[in-house]
């Protein structure tokens, strides 16, 4: 190779991370990267090309596994040597299926370490020259799911389903999961969240070009149910100093950091909001069942169609905020001439959450709301929702939400 080998260490452990950099420190091997599970591995992985990969293989396990599969897919020719302190055969079983070279017990020597770091790279080496000699071309960037919570009219509830989906998707899988205020109005998220800006979108926004992750982090706030919050700023002013290209760089890296980003939009079409939808995984299309909202939701879907956007990225949910309205999802759906992706029912255990600064799904999460959110991320991440348990209107028994970034 020519000079000392790039690793990077993969460990949820922020303690475990820094007793094994100080075991490879005498080989002379320069760590360019640690961080936990996730998206975030595989995204440090494009940047900073390791030449070797340290996993630990801990809990949550399969989060662990999914780690390993997307750091080799990033970097095929990178060996990944793991560290565990379980010993079931199924588990390694699993690791060495996708793609782990070798498997150490936990407490780590280092002897052990360097011995086996030794091994994989010798016999990397030899594989890559044998059999893949051009496998690092054309890698794939990775980044996570960006959803963009959007709608042509306001009032139509985008905001409580950009945080009761935020919080869903945190308390019920093992992703991580950031929702950004982009409404350049109101801003409601953080008042939604009940919690309390330390720094907004327009910060950040503002210093982009020179913004790091770990001041990105820091920046954000962590809601109790796993889900981090970057707020919008409480006056709306502050965005006037905003481009849109900076919002789509913020939006890049958080992206690079986090499994799903969640974007929450106004009720009026500007240019922050185009690149809400530009930008966008997938864009949640919002209408409400008044003929208004209905009229709105058209022209905005025949002007996406004009500038070529594709239809199947745009999931059209229904959201009935007012139970006494007789229109049917149907009637939208011969409307719009677009099937319906989602809808969610008309309850009033939605507005007793807003007034406690709760998302349904934490304050009522047997409500029929709560559910509707629950099964729509479920449908989005592929995760199976956990039934809780509610007592005297207080949760009892929360999911842990494990993995987080």
């Amino acid at each position: 190779m020519g000079r000392n080998p790039l690793v990077m260490i993969i460990d949820q452990d922020s303690r475990s991370r820094e007793e094994v950099q100080a075991m490879l420190t005498p080989a002379r091997l320069a760590v360019v990267a640690d961080c936990g599970y996730g998206i975030e591995a595989a995204s440090l992985a494009e940047d900073t090309q390791p030449d070797l990969i340290l996993i630990s293989l801990e809990d949550p396990l399969p989060r662990a596994i999914q780690t390993i599969k997307a750091v080799r897919y990033i970097r095929p020719s990178a060996p990944v040597v793991a560290y565990s302190s379980v010993t079931e055969l199924r588990v390694v079983r699993q690791a060495m299926q996708a793609g782990v070279k070798d498997i150490l017990s936990s407490p780590l020597r280092a002897g052990e370490l360097l011995a086996a770091i030794e091994t994989a790279m010798v016999g990397s080496e030899e594989e890559e020259e044998r059999d893949h000699p051009d496998h690092s071309r054309g890698r794939r960037k990775s980044a996570g799911t960006v959803l963009t919570v959007f709608g042509a009219k306001g009032g139509i509830g985008k905001t409580t389903i950009a945080t009761n989906l935020a919080a869903a998707i945190a308390r019920d899988s093992e992703s991580s999961v950031l929702v950004i205020d982009l409404d350049t109005r109101f801003g409601d998220v953080a008042i939604l969240l009940d919690v309390e800006p330390r720094h907004t979108v327009a910060e950040l926004a503002a210093q982009v070009a020179t913004l790091d992750r770990e001041t990105f982090r820091s920046a954000l706030i962590r809601h109790d149910s796993g889900a981090y919050v970057l707020p919008s700023p409480k006056h709306p002013k502050e965005w006037q100093r905003i481009e849109a290209e900076q919002i789509k760089e913020l939006v890049r890296l958080a992206a690079r950091m986090f499994d799903y980003v969640i974007l929450d939009t106004p009720g009026a079409f500007n240019d922050i909001v185009g690149t809400a939808i530009q930008v966008a995984t997938e864009v949640l299309v919002i209408t409400s069942v008044d003929m208004a909202s209905i009229k709105d939701t058209s022209f905005i879907l025949d002007l996406l169609d004009a500038e070529s956007f594709p239809d199947e990225r745009l999931l059209l949910t229904v959201n009935h905020a007012n139970g006494a309205n007789t229109i049917r999802a149907r009637d939208i759906e011969r409307v719009l001439r677009k099937p319906t992706y989602w809808e969610i029912p008309h309850d009033s255990a939605v507005t007793l959450a807003t007034q406690v600064g709760k998302p349904v799904v934490l304050a009522k999460p047997r409500s029929r709301a709560a559910r509707s959110f629950t099964g729509l991320a479920e449908k989005i991440t592929g995760t199976p929702a956990v039934v809780r348990e509610e007592s005297r209107g207080i949760i009892r028994r929360l999911i842990p939400a494990l993995g987080k970034a």
